[in-house]
């Protein structure tokens, strides 16, 4: 198995410090220009948050891919590169746009369509093999463009639609990056290796002032409609490795989806269950409401940082336990266990949303004891 060179690795500890180092610095200088120039958004009312706070982080994100992929030699003369940059200059305009206007889901749908369509321009970012999953090997050029295209949406719009309290999407995107850093290292793939440590690298940094109190600020539509396309790309990505880099893991081929749907399970989860139930209610399925699962958590009287940290822990948990049920078991059994984990975590939220009240008692009586001890102590 190839392993990276000593160059290669030293370019890598360079790109989490530069990359770390810039989204700490422009993160409160985004923060001041927006203020300064009085750009605002709308508070929503199913915002967890009171009064005004920038969202426009996401503008360090694409600062951030853009300086690595110029930063390193090996990147600048990378086709791949190019195409991956376009992308993301679509995505990022629309969602830019959309934190600055507000536009309709229309056009909002027609930037993402046409970010995931530029994609198309690169082979090994498309979805050509299932790898016998549900029977399914190659696919043809039509499904392969409409397989592709599909999954980017979805992703990108799960990865908005989490979007909703305090470091919640920054936690999902860092579990998810570290599961796919391993996959990517493992395989030799230095550029997608480098593209999850700047995704580590800028949440960490992100996770500062997102939770911070005096220098709060959002990602915004700039930065999750952004990290949803590059995380779905890096899924892509590891769907069409060849079957001798999926080798080095000893997992049967076509149980390899199964595995990425449990490393994505949470924006898989919160996005079909809230489009079941507004399909249900007979509402349309991209009207923003709270039934998302970490607003049924924080009404429930959890703190943000308890709501996102222990989601975080929850995906991570799910992640390792399914990469040993896919590896050493059936795939039938496997995506009944998968399935169940899917009911399991939505019949929970059912119970938690319907007995909130009697939790959130319970949880400020806690706190009370809590504080007094402290107190004490």
């Amino acid at each position: 198995m190839n392993i990276f060179t000593e160059q290669q690795i030293h370019q890598l500890l360079i790109v989490f410090i530069w990359v770390f180092t810039l989204s700490y610095v422009f993160f409160p200088l985004i923060r001041k220009v927006v203020i300064s120039l009085k750009i605002k958004n709308n508070v929503l009312s199913r915002s967890s948050h009171e009064g005004y706070v920038p969202n426009f982080g996401g503008v360090v994100f694409f600062i951030s891919y853009f300086s690595v992929f110029f930063l390193i030699p090996e990147f600048r003369a990378s086709n791949t590169t190019f195409v991956l940059l376009a992308a993301m200059a679509v995505i990022f305009v629309t969602g830019f746009l959309d934190d600055l206007i507000t536009l309709s889901p229309k056009l909002k749908l027609v930037g993402q369509l046409l970010s995931a369509s530029i994609v198309l321009v690169e082979p090994q970012l498309t979805i050509h093999s299932l790898y016998g999953f549900l029977g399914i090997y190659e696919i043809s050029f039509f499904y392969s463009v409409v397989g592709t295209v599909f999954f980017l949406v979805l992703l990108i719009n799960a990865f908005n639609l989490i979007d909703g309290i305090d470091g919640l999407t920054a936690i999902t995107g860092i579990v998810i990056s570290v599961f796919y850093s391993l996959v990517f290292f493992k395989a030799n793939q230095f550029l997608f290796f480098a593209i999850c440590i700047t995704n580590i690298a800028m949440l960490l940094a992100f996770l500062r002032y997102n939770f911070s109190k005096r220098k709060k600020i959002f990602m915004g539509d700039t930065g999750s409609l952004l990290l949803g396309l590059v995380l779905g790309i890096l899924t892509i990505r590891i769907m069409s490795l060849n079957l001798t880099s999926l080798n080095t893991f000893s997992l049967p081929h076509g149980h390899v989806p199964l595995l990425l749907i449990g490393i994505l399970f949470i924006p898989i989860l919160d996005t079909f269950r809230v489009m079941i139930i507004r399909y249900l209610n007979g509402k349309p399925i991209f009207e923003a409401d709270r039934n998302h699962l970490h607003h049924i958590l924080i009404d429930a009287g959890f703190s943000h940082r308890s709501v996102s940290f222990g989601i975080g822990v929850f995906n991570t948990v799910i992640t390792v336990f399914m990469f040993f049920v896919v590896k050493y078991l059936s795939f039938f059994a496997s995506l009944f266990i998968l399935g169940f984990l899917f009911l399991l975590s939505a019949a929970f939220l059912f119970w938690v949303n319907k007995n909130r009240s009697a939790i959130r008692k319970k949880i400020k009586l806690k706190n009370k004891f809590t504080l007094f001890f402290l107190k004490i102590w």
